[in-house]
C-alpha cells in the first residue's frame, strides 16, 4: 500500500496557494525550520482532505516514483522530476524529463517549483520529506516494488489517489497482457542464470532481478545458494557453482567490460569460455517499477534464441 505523508487538514488548492505566496519567504523558513524537523507521521488509510485537486501540480523526487508520475500525469501537471530521471543509463523516460524541470533534492528546490504534492519513494530522503510535511506540502511515499503484484497494486493505488484510475488501470492492463504472453510458452528447460554486476553484485530471492527471471523462465544460482535481497558473487563461487547463462547488467560507462572480467586468469577463461551472456540494460530494472517488463522479455527473448 503506498503510505502517505499529511500536513494537517488543509485543502490541496489552498495549499498549493499557500506554497506560492510565501516564496519570498522560503529561504528563511527552510533555515528555521531545517533544525526542528522529526520523521513525517505516516497514516494508515487516504484520506480524502489530502489527496491533490483536479490540476494541482505535481512533483517527483526519486526514480522509481519519476516512473509513476510520467507514466500517470499529464506533463503540464508535472512540477518536476530527480535528476536520475534524465540519466539515460537509469531511465526509460529521458525524452519525457527534457520537457519538465529537474529538481534537487531538496525542499527549496520542491517549495519554487510550486508543487502542492510530491512523489517519493519508501527509501526517500526523511529530513527533506519532513521539512515539506512541516511547510504544507503532501508527499506520497511508495514502497518498494520487488514482484509483479507489488508493481500493478502500487500503479493502481497511486493512480486512484492522483485522480488518474483510468490511465492507471490502461498501464496495468497493458503490463498484464505482457506477463500472460510471458506464461504462455513455458520453457521446457529453465535454464540456471547468474545475475552480476561491475561490482560484482548479484540478486537473490525478494528483488525485483529475481521477479523477472521467474517470469522469462529462468532459475536464479543465486537464490538457490541462499541469497536473500542483494548480495555479491565473487569469480571463484561462479567457477564452483557455474550457471548456463550470465546476465550482465549496469555495465554501461563503467571500464573494463565483463569479458575484462572473466579473461583476467586461465581458470576463469577456461571456465566461462561456452557460458552465453545475456546483457540487460539498467534502466529496465534501476528499480522496481512498471519497466521491469522490458527486463523479463528481454531476458525471455535471448533464452528463446538460445546460445
Amino acid at each position: 500500500m503506498v503510505r502517505k505523508v499529511q500536513a494537517g487538514g488543509m485543502s490541496a488548492r489552498r495549499r498549493q496557494s499557500k506554497v506560492l505566496e510565501t516564496r519570498p519567504a522560503i529561504l528563511a523558513i527552510l533555515v528555521a525550520a531545517l533544525f526542528a524537523v522529526s520523521p513525517a507521521p505516516v497514516a494508515g488509510a487516504w484520506e480524502d482532505s489530502a489527496r491533490p485537486a483536479d490540476g494541482e501540480r505535481i512533483a517527483s523526487i526519486d526514480l522509481c516514483a519519476d516512473q509513476a508520475v510520467v507514466a500517470l500525469i499529464d506533463r503540464d501537471r508535472i512540477a518536476g522530476l530527480s535528476r536520475w530521471a534524465s540519466d539515460p543509463r537509469l531511465s526509460v523516460m529521458t525524452e519525457e524529463a527534457g520537457t519538465v524541470p529537474t529538481l534537487a533534492m531538496s525542499a527549496e528546490s520542491v517549495l519554487m517549483s510550486g508543487a502542492g504534492t510530491v512523489v517519493a519513494d519508501s527509501y526517500g530522503d526523511i529530513k527533506t520529506i519532513g521539512l515539506l510535511q512541516r511547510l504544507g506540502v503532501t508527499v506520497y511515499r511508495m514502497p518498494a516494488a520487488d514482484t509483479f503484484p507489488d508493481v500493478l497494486r502500487s500503479l493502481t493505488t497511486i493512480g486512484d489517489e492522483l485522480h488518474e484510475a483510468d490511465r492507471a488501470s490502461g498501464l496495468v492492463s497493458s503490463l498484464r497482457s505482457r506477463l500472460d504472453r510471458l506464461a504462455a510458452s513455458p520453457p521446457a528447460h529453465r535454464p540456471l542464470a547468474a545475475y552480476y554486476r561491475p561490482d560484482g553484485g548479484t540478486a537473490g530471492s525478494g528483488t525485483a532481478v529475481d521477479a523477472a527471471f521467474h517470469a522469462a523462465g529462468y532459475r536464479n544460482l543465486a537464490a538457490e545458494l541462499g541469497t536473500r535481497g542483494w548480495g555479491k558473487f565473487d569469480l571463484e563461487t561462479l567457477v564452483l557453482h557455474p550457471p548456463e547463462v550470465i546476465v550482465a547488467s549496469f555495465f554501461e560507462g563503467n571500464p573494463g567490460t565483463l569479458s575484462d572480467r572473466f579473461s583476467a586468469h586461465p581458470v576463469f577463461r577456461k571456465a566461462f569460455r561456452d557460458i552465453p551472456i545475456v546483457k540487460v540494460p539498467a534502466r529496465f530494472w534501476s528499480c522496481g517499477g512498471w519497466p521491469l517488463i522490458s527486463a523479463a522479455e528481454t531476458l525471455a527473448a535471448a533464452r528463446s534464441a538460445g546460445p
